[in-house]
């Protein structure tokens, strides 16, 4: 089992960074920091396969998972993506058991001898996925599923607005479905939130490179020029 199975099945909270910024010293040094995994974007990076095994290679060299996020569900990429040895998968947009059940399958047989070993996460982030959940909770294999928000409120109807009362009703639901069929749950923690979303006894937080340096350039760069003023 790698290390990050083992963190979220001992019940203790991981918390992982998505990257953002494709750089293999950038891994390695949030594995310095202590983070429990860096999540490798394809979907919304420039990323390529080439790049995303160096990215893993670094996490592997830091003690640290890498968890990559395809630019869609398609059997032929998660088997590149696995072979580069990427320690699991964050598949978007589940929205029925059907896609879940596909994404398992394509694991297992990419990977026949080892696949229990890959992190399996499904993104929630519909209203559909909100009507299917009891059916795609059913689904055996998928280790964790992790709600997107921002997409969330855009399906919704909240056009992005993660914060809306009824979002945040939408995703504590979500919540205590998963926790209730007694699943793995990931949701992002905002720099200034954390606590809140950690309160609410998830397995994974999940936070942007940006999301950790732009609270604190900010105010740094304020404080020099508050200093000069």
């Amino acid at each position: 089992m790698n290390a990050l199975k083992q963190t979220l099945a001992g019940g203790k909270l991981a918390v992982m960074v998505n990257l953002m910024f494709n750089s293999p010293n950038l891994v390695e040094y949030l594995g310095a920091l202590g983070f429990e995994a860096v999540m490798l974007d394809c979907e919304h990076t420039s990323a390529s396969v080439e790049r995303i095994e160096e990215l893993a290679r670094a996490a592997r060299a830091a003690g640290i998972a890498a968890i990559v996020r395809p630019e869609k569900l398609d059997e032929a990429l998660i088997t590149r993506y696995l072979e580069c040895k990427v320690s699991g998968l964050m598949i978007p947009h589940v929205d029925d058991a059907a896609t879940a059940r596909r994404i398992v399958d394509a694991v297992r047989y990419a990977l026949p001898a080892t696949y229990a070993d890959i992190l399996i996460i499904a993104m929630l982030e519909s209203a559909d996925a909100m009507k299917n959940i009891d059916e795609i909770l059913a689904v055996e294999g998928i280790d964790l599923f992790f709600i997107a928000r921002v997409d969330l409120s855009k399906s919704l109807g909240f056009k992005g607005d993660k914060h809306h009362p009824e979002v945040r009703a939408a995703v504590d639901r979500l919540i205590d479905r998963i926790q209730a069929a007694g699943r793995q749950v990931g949701v992002a923690g905002d720099y200034d939130r954390v606590d809140e979303m950690a309160g609410k006894k998830v397995n994974l937080i999940f936070v942007s490179t940006k999301g950790l340096l732009e609270p604190g350039a900010k105010s740094y760069r304020q404080r020099a020029l508050a200093a000069r003023s």
